[in-house]
This record gives C-alpha cells, sequence and structure tokens, in this order.
C-alpha cells in the first residue's frame, strides 16, 4: 500500500512540475541559463541559444503578425536544417501546432499527409519545392498564397506564382520574445506522421509534454546528458526520433545537437567526429548500414560513448559495439503515438529493457492468435498474461498518467483500443507489436504483428528470418515477407534479396544456408533478386508492394526462384512452374 501510494504521489508531483513545460519555453530557459554555448552544429554552422532563440523568435513574431493563432496547424515541409528547427520553435511560441511533413513524400502520399493535416499555411524548403509544385491541384485547402518558401542557402525549382519568399520576409522581423502565449504542456505542439510501412500514414498528435517528457526519459536518464555533450542526429526531424528524442534530449538537458543534413553511410564516421559528437540517435537498419561500410579511418576515431534508438536486432548488437568501440547502447521501445515505453539500461543484448521507473509501469503482454486476430479470455472474460519467454501482444494501460493522445481521425484512434482488458472498465493501447519478457522483468521485442505470418501452423517472425538470413555472404540487405498460396492456410515465406555490388548468388549454397539456419516452417519458399529494397524515411523495410507484387515470374520484375527440397537448390521459378504450383501439382 505505501509503494502504490507512493508511486502515486511521485506521478502527481511530476505532473505538477512539467505541467508548464514547453518547447518554447525551455528554449528561452536556456537562452537565459546559458546563452552564448552552442545549441545546434550543422556542417561549419555553430548557432548559439541565444541566437537559435532570436531566430525563432524572427518567426514567431513575422507568424503572429501574419494571423497565425494558437491551435491553427501550419504544415512545414523541409529537410533538416537549423530553419526547420527555428520554424518549429517559432510556432511553438505562438501555440500553433506543426505538421512534420515527410520530405520523401510525392504524389499521393504527400497529397494524403497535407490534406489531414488541416493545414491552410505551408512552409517549405526550396529543395521541397519541386515536388509540391507537382500535386497543389490536388491540396484541399493549401494554395500558393499560404505558401511561404525558405531558401535560406538552398537552391531549387522557382516559387510558384502567387507564393511568398520567407527570407525577405524574416528581414525585417523583430527578435525580441514575442508575448507570452498562455500554453500548458498538455496543449499540442505538432504532428508527427507514422512511417506508412502498410498503408498510408496517419498523424498522431504530439503534445509538449511528450516532447519534454522524451528528452528527459531519454536525454537525462538514457544517455546522462550534460552540456558538454554534443547529440548527432542523421535521422529526420519530421519523424519521432528525430524531433522527440534527439532534439529533445539535446534542449531540456541543455546540450548541443549536431544535425545532420541526411543520413549517409559513407560519411557518417567522418561527420560525427568533424562535430565532435559524443553519442548519437539510431534506427537498427542505420547501425546495418554501417555495419556494411568499408572499414575507415574514423571507425574509432570519434567520441561517441553512447547511442541510444530503436529496431536494433541482436545479430549486429556486439559486432557493432566492437567494430565502433560504443561502450554502452540504449536500446528502447515506443511508437509515435503510443504510451509503452520502454529503455535498455542494464546493455542486456538483444533487449528494450523494461520501464524506466518502476512506478509508471502501465505493460503488459497479453495473449494473442496472430491468424485470427483473436484475444483468448477466460473464464471471466478477461485477457491472459503471457508466461516469462512467451510471446504475445504489448499493450499499454491508458491512464492519466501514461494518455494516448490517438490521431486526427476518430476512427484511427478507436482501432487501437483494447477494453475489459484485465477488468471492468479499462482501457489499453494496442501497440500491434510482438514482444516477450523474461523471469528479470526485460522485454524483447519480436516482430510486428502485420509482419509476423503463420505457416504449417508456426509463426514466422519475419525480423528474425531477415536477421539470420542477413548473414549471408555478400548480401547486403534482405526484406521476408509472407505470400499466398491458393487453397493453402496461412502465408508462406519469401524473401527479396540485394546484393552488394560484385556479389554473386547461388541458388545451392543460398539453399544450404537457409536450410542449417531456419526451421522447415520459416525457410523461404520464394525468393527474388532486387536492385534496391525500398525503405521508409526512417529506413524501415516496405513490405506491402512485395507482398501484393508476389511471385508470379509473368509480372514480378527480375528473377524469382522457388525452393526445390529434392535439388537442393532454389530453382529459378517459369511459367510452366508456377501454373503448377497454383494448381497444387507441386506440393510446399
Amino acid at each position: 500500500m505505501a509503494g502504490s501510494y507512493g508511486g502515486f504521489l511521485f506521478r502527481y508531483i511530476s505532473l505538477l512540475v512539467l505541467k508548464n513545460k514547453t518547447l518554447g519555453g525551455t528554449i528561452e530557459q536556456m537562452a537565459r541559463k546559458q546563452g552564448q554555448a552552442t545549441c545546434v552544429r550543422f556542417g561549419d554552422r555553430r548557432i548559439s541559444y541565444e541566437e537559435f532563440n532570436q531566430a525563432a523568435n524572427r518567426r514567431a513574431n513575422l507568424f503572429q503578425s501574419l494571423g497565425v493563432q494558437r491551435g491553427e496547424t501550419v504544415a512545414l515541409l523541409m529537410e533538416n536544417r537549423p530553419e526547420y528547427l527555428e520554424t518549429l520553435a517559432g510556432l511553438a511560441k505562438l501555440g500553433a501546432v506543426t505538421a512534420a511533413i515527410n520530405t520523401n513524400l510525392a504524389g499521393a502520399g504527400l497529397v494524403h499527409c497535407l490534406n489531414i493535416s488541416g493545414a491552410v499555411r505551408l512552409i517549405v524548403g526550396r529543395e521541397c519545392v519541386q515536388r509540391l509544385n507537382e500535386v497543389m491541384p490536388k491540396l484541399d485547402r493549401i494554395r500558393a498564397a499560404g505558401m511561404f518558401v525558405d531558401s535560406g542557402p538552398e537552391s531549387g525549382a522557382a516559387l510558384p506564382a502567387g507564393s511568398h519568399d520567407l527570407d525577405d520576409m524574416l528581414a525585417g522581423a523583430s527578435t525580441a520574445n514575442p508575448p507570452r502565449v498562455k500554453l500548458r504542456s498538455d496543449d499540442q505542439l505538432m504532428y508527427i506522421y507514422t512511417s506508412g510501412t502498410t498503408g498510408l500514414p496517419k498523424a498522431a498528435r504530439i503534445t509538449h509534454l511528450r516532447w519534454y517528457s522524451a528528452g528527459l526519459a531519454f536525454g537525462y536518464y538514457g544517455l546522462a546528458l550534460t552540456p558538454s555533450d554534443v547529440v548527432y542526429c542523421a535521422l529526420p526531424l519530421y519523424h519521432s526520433n528525430g524531433a522527440l528524442i534527439a532534439l529533445g534530449s539535446a534542449f531540456v538537458n541543455g546540450a548541443a545537437l549536431a544535425l545532420s543534413r541526411r543520413f549517409s553511410a559513407s560519411h557518417f564516421w567522418e561527420e560525427a567526429t568533424r562535430l565532435e559528437a559524443t553519442c548519437f540517435i539510431y534506427i537498427g537498419e542505420l547501425l546495418r548500414y554501417l555495419m556494411n561500410t568499408p572499414d575507415g579511418a574514423y571507425d574509432r576515431a570519434h567520441k561517441v560513448n553512447s547511442i541510444l534508438g530503436n529496431g536494433l536486432r541482436p545479430d549486429i548488437w556486439e559486432p557493432f559495439q566492437k567494430r565502433f568501440n560504443i561502450s554502452h547502447i540504449r536500446e528502447f521501445y515506443a511508437s509515435t503515438e503510443g504510451n509503452a515505453v520502454t529503455m535498455n539500461m542494464n546493455d542486456a543484448v538483444g533487449s528494450t529493457g523494461a520501464p524506466i521507473l518502476k512506478s509508471s509501469n502501465n505493460l503488459a503482454v497479453v495473449r494473442y492468435v496472430v491468424e485470427t486476430g483473436i484475444y483468448p479470455r477466460d473464464a471471466a472474460g478477461f485477457c491472459q498474461h503471457c508466461a516469462p519467454n512467451e510471446a504475445g501482444e504489448l499493450l499499454g494501460q491508458i491512464k492519466f498518467t501514461t494518455p494516448f493522445h490517438g490521431y486526427t481521425d476518430p476512427a484511427e484512434t478507436e482501432k487501437k483500443l483494447l477494453r475489459n482488458v484485465f477488468k471492468k472498465g479499462d482501457v489499453f493501447f494496442k501497440t500491434g507489436d510482438m514482444m516477450k519478457q523474461d523471469a528479470a522483468g526485460n522485454y524483447y521485442f519480436l516482430d510486428r504483428i502485420g509482419d509476423t505470418f503463420r505457416w504449417k501452423g508456426e509463426n514466422v517472425s519475419t525480423q528474425e528470418v531477415q536477421e539470420i538470413l542477413s548473414g549471408y555472404p555478400g548480401l547486403h540487405m534482405v526484406n521476408a515477407y509472407g505470400v499466398q498460396i491458393p487453397g493453402a492456410e496461412g502465408r508462406v515465406g519469401m524473401v527479396a534479396l540485394m546484393f552488394d555490388p560484385g556479389a554473386t548468388f547461388s541458388p545451392e549454397r543460398f539453399f544450404a544456408y537457409a536450410d542449417e539456419r531456419l526451421p522447415t516452417y520459416a525457410r523461404p519458399a520464394f525468393l527474388r533478386l532486387v536492385g534496391n529494397l525500398e525503405v521508409t524515411g526512417t529506413y524501415k523495410l516496405k513490405k506491402t508492394e512485395l507482398q501484393i507484387a508476389g511471385y508470379d515470374p509473368g509480372t514480378v520484375r527480375g528473377p524469382v526462384y522457388f525452393r526445390d527440397d529434392a535439388k537442393k537448390a532454389y530453382v529459378q521459378l517459369t511459367p510452366a512452374l508456377y501454373a503448377d504450383i497454383q494448381a497444387h501439382k507441386v506440393r510446399l
């Protein structure tokens, strides 16, 4: 009882302390506290906290004069550069909401994200104008008169007729702090869109509290940042690992943010060394790309001691640490919109850790039937906890202290809720992720539910298949997924393989490699060779289009192979063999 009361009291006091924490307020506080200390490093530029605050003020005062008000959504489409940060901070000071648009989007995806944002104004970097021009006629609310083009040092397409040159407008704007808008930490800061690996992205609501809490949790607890630290970020600012974790960790703790324009595996360590990074934020695939680079002069010449991120698979965990001399890997589990968070604070290889504070533990791993989407319930009608090391779906209870703010679409929000889980009236957030928890309390990520398929009565994790097959010599990247066979239950495995330049594919050797390392039900029945594998802006492999394309040699570009157990090799799939498989003349 005392422990429960103590946990409640801690959370209550924490909320009181954080209730007025905002992005704009944090920047102004740091400008007063350590004004001349470096805030942002970008190329050869060094921007102090005072200079950054003044640049953000210039934008805030300009847009306030143009009528931008508290609660209004303004879309932002710009690549990583200091002007992006200044825009986000300036709008935050006005209480406006920034819709952070993925700069890799084009066509229907770009139209979708801009339209669901509800914005009538758009701040766009000159480097992104061309793809915007291509979709302007399809936008619901944004017109050229509401477009403000930030050229800065950039070149690109000509400004759309009727749009505004933001550089000229900013020249005369005041650098003084704008009149304080009465904001609370639970006011909305921005929309961050989900990755869109299995469909069109959804806009997740991000509050100032969520931004500040991310900086506190990941920067203070995870990386133990001090003002002398430099957080290197090569991930896009339109996504949570960039905007919440990298930016939040640096600004909340008074450290410097070293910003890269975009991720480059070949120049990563050189830039991190030049910017004097002491830590960096990662996505798992980013580290795999780095492992695939040749040995370089900067591999161990850097000052990076700790890294923090998510999606790192166990097969390269220790090899990465050894090659690049990294002391601590702070792997975490979280999602842009979710309320389930864990962090590896004890260097347990392969684990996403545990809740940072025991008092804030709202997690449960429950039994879930992948092929039917059913949560088995007991005689009383409640969900069942998984045993230690048993795979299930991770849920996060929605409470005052662990909220789920949902999406702009109420129907999409409702889909993520599971009610009456352990008692009548409770509500949990469905993460959509298969996890397990060991006896010591450490959580381990297994796979996205949509990326897990069932074959021959067994669940197959595409992540684990990718992890195992990625060790095949000369293989640059592998994407695993399940495809349907007419008349068969579940899905059978298929992989798309991208090899290094100069590497060759041996049907016999790859068969043997998979045969030795994968159980029968997980061995890919089909494979295709590709010159490139598409990823999202945050380096997550796209699977939907590959699944739709399937294995028909008459429609799939590039060679397709079929696993032939009798020949102990993958054989090229011909139209005749394809027809036999469809007619069930070939047994799988």
